[in-house]
């Protein structure tokens, strides 16, 4: 059954060219999104599977060579001409493009796209942590990121949030009656996530906590060569050595009356974490000061944490945690302030909407 949602924009019949990373499921719900409005759809990875992208990554690095990525862009362009659809594609999405160069996109714009085309660009990364630095999508008619500070240094570049998809809508989930935890956060591993994980556990017994941090066995190993000292006595109870799969990431934050999200500590733009919580109408513990700019914040039902390395080098030196106790009873139970328009234009079609307007 497809999603139900009135769409402002009719792609029907349009064909939309995607060069997008493979990021969870997330491009499979932009794909099933456009299908649904009878989009023609045809996605390109954006990368190299990722052992053959690390191992360039790294070559670029040691032969300091810029065009390392030569050939699969060439393959990748050539691909894309050979299976254009007759007439050529209405629309050209590009989101991130971390290896794509200025050639292999002006070459897909002349051989690929019909005239006058439009081309879109979305940064689903800061620019600090890509390749091109945001200037690719200077090629496009369209830009926009996720990041607030490179959209407001940056006036060319919309600031277009990330989205929830359907399975992370309140109103298309059943409510839950009872919660199992106070606490929820599934993530990937890094050192400052683990760090504050073990500080959140030691200062909050009195909580249900569901702290999880998922370490690939490979990564593992690669740690334990180089620093031994870092995956030494690791607390199992939050690590996992099996990936967790979507929906259980789900069912465990709906058990939950808040979630914890701790991103990247340089990150600016905000996770899809929190705009799932915002979809399952779910309170919000974060360290991403950027998240009081936004609209849908609420004290009500956001807490954001600030200087945590300096609070958990503080707490190490004297066994002192109380900085990491989490809200208690009074912020958790009081009910979550709802504001239903401005969720709605966080949902996944909303947010397609507003890059093909």
């Amino acid at each position: 059954m497809q999603p139900i949602f009135d769409y402002n924009v009719d792609l029907k019949l349009k064909n939309i060219l995607i060069i997008m990373p493979k990021f969870y499921s997330y491009q499979t719900k932009i794909h099933d999104d456009l299908i649904a409005r009878g989009a023609n759809v045809a996605f390109y990875d954006e990368e190299p599977e990722k052992t053959r992208f690390l191992i360039l990554k790294n070559l670029e690095k040691f032969l300091k060579k810029d065009n390392i990525f030569k050939k699969f862009n060439n393959q990748l362009k050539d691909r894309i001409i050979a299976e254009m659809p007759a007439g050529g594609y209405d629309y050209f999405l590009v989101i991130r493009g971390n290896v794509l160069t200025d050639d292999v996109i002006k070459d897909i714009k002349e051989q690929a796209l019909k005239p006058g085309a439009k081309t879109i660009y979305y940064s689903w990364d800061s620019f600090e942590n890509m390749r091109h630095k945001g200037e690719l999508g200077r090629l496009f008619d369209r830009r926009a990121t996720f990041d607030s500070v490179d959209a407001k240094n940056n006036p060319d570049y919309e600031l277009i949030p990330l989205f929830y998809s359907d399975d992370f809508d309140a109103n298309k989930l059943e409510k839950q009656a009872e919660y199992k935890y106070d606490y929820v956060s599934v993530s990937a591993f890094f050192p400052f996530r683990y760090r504050y994980f073990k500080a959140f556990k030691k200062a909050n017994p009195d909580k249900k906590l569901a702290l999880k941090l998922y370490l690939a066995p490979s990564v593992y190993r690669g740690k334990k060569l180089r620093d031994p000292k870092l995956v030494k006595d690791l607390d199992m109870d939050i690590i996992s050595f099996t990936p967790f799969a979507a929906d259980s990431i789900r069912d465990m934050c709906l058990h939950s009356k808040a979630v914890l999200d701790l991103a990247s500590e340089n990150q600016q733009g905000l996770t899809m974490r929190t705009m799932e919580t915002l979809g399952i109408k779910r309170k919000l513990v974060t360290n991403n000061i950027y998240l009081k700019d936004y609209e849908f914040y609420n004290e009500n039902n956001h807490t954001v944490l600030t200087d945590l390395a300096a609070k958990a080098d503080q707490a190490e030196a004297t066994g002192d945690y109380s900085a990491f106790v989490l809200p208690d009873t009074d912020w958790l139970d009081n009910p979550y302030a709802e504001n239903e328009s401005i969720r709605k234009k966080y949902s996944i079609h909303a947010w397609l909407d507003n890059l093909f307007a």
